[in-house]
């Protein structure tokens, strides 16, 4: 089972990481950046205010040392939908249309699309092998783990199939 947590504990090599929780913060409704800066002032026996001073980067380090924490789950999971849909839409974009689904710079257009088998996924990343098998692996678990069961079925095997492959 790929939740946010182990994505980003087990997927996202430390750069990657950065750029997820950046992603998070720059691009996060306030309402979830309040709940997580909160979060992390309890955590880390901070004041709420000078974590909401600190630059973009230095949240995002911050949210790194818990980031595996249950807590901060919900958050995780929003800062990998931006993650992709702003800082990854070429790969999105890339794997919708070899899926032939509907969409705007990888956002999905569509009301009604099927979901890809998992032998599609395991096609589209034989095909779109000009992009980094890390990122791949991050895109496909959270394909997973934020558009529901039959992306699961599709996405997940192919994730632990890459999984061991990635290097540290």
């Amino acid at each position: 089972m790929w939740n946010a947590r182990k994505i980003v504990k087990e997927l996202a090599d430390p750069e990657r990481r950065r750029r997820i929780l950046v992603a998070f913060w720059r691009f996060g409704d306030d309402t979830a950046k309040l709940i997580a800066t909160a979060q992390i002032a309890k955590t880390l026996h901070f004041r709420e205010e000078s974590i909401r001073k600190m630059p973009l980067e230095k949240k995002a380090d911050l949210f790194a040392s818990r980031a595996t924490a249950p807590e901060f789950e919900q958050a995780l999971d929003t800062a990998l939908m931006h993650y992709h849909t702003h800082e990854q839409n070429e790969l999105l974009a890339a794997f919708l249309d070899h899926w032939k689904i509907p969409h705007v710079n990888g956002s999905i257009e569509a009301e009604e699309y099927s979901a890809p088998s998992v032998d599609q996924v395991r096609d589209a990343v034989k095909s779109l092998d000009t992009f980094s098998p890390r990122d791949v692996a991050i895109y496909l678990a959270s394909a997973g783990l934020l558009m529901g069961e039959d992306w699961r079925a599709a996405t997940w095997p192919v994730v632990d199939e890459m999984a061991p492959t990635l290097s540290a």
